[in-house]
């Protein structure tokens, strides 16, 4: 009976190393795991003024300026996690510099948008240009610019078709 109570208490001894060693094992590995994800919530008022602008393809009319957004938004963001890697806040300097990058990648992305919304302006405006002159039949009289008023705007004026901004800047 001895033998088989040492060979029971053997094996329990075995057992509980075993389970020890997984959990601390599984510990380990959960903190190794979990990386520090910082609040990223500084970043959102640049984020969707890009999707917004990316949306309306921008990239297509405006790609430089929506890369420089897409650069200011990650270098702020690799602030954010260099400072959460090292398990702290931010300074008072990396809080403004975050700040300041979010403002003008916002800045980036609302012109990136206003640059496609010309884009997209001229486009309708030169189609209707040239739909006038085709129903005409004759050589002299849309390409004055009177009889339609679609003539390209001199400086100063808007173009009368939306945001007057858009045609100002």
């Amino acid at each position: 009976m001895s033998a088989s109570h040492h060979r029971w208490f053997r094996h329990l001894i075995a057992g509980a190393a075993i389970a020890a060693s997984a959990a601390g094992a599984g510990c380990a590995s959960q903190r190794a795991v979990q990386p520090h994800v910082p609040d990223q919530s500084v970043l959102d008022p640049a984020t969707q003024a890009l999707d917004k602008a990316v949306s309306a393809h921008a990239g297509q009319f405006a790609p430089r300026i929506v890369d420089s957004a897409r650069r200011r938004i990650t270098v702020a963001r690799d602030i954010l996690f260099k400072a959460a890697e090292d398990d702290r806040s931010l300074t008072s300097a990396e809080h403004d510099r975050v700040q300041t990058l979010v403002d003008q990648a916002k800045l980036d992305a609302r012109a990136a948008l206003i640059k496609t919304q010309a884009e997209a302006v001229q486009h309708q405006i030169g189609q209707l240009q040239g739909n006038s002159g085709n129903g005409s039949g004759s050589t002299g009289g849309a390409d004055s610019g009177q009889s339609s008023g679609l003539g390209a705007p001199s400086a100063g004026q808007g173009t009368g078709l939306g945001n007057p901004t858009v045609g100002g800047s």
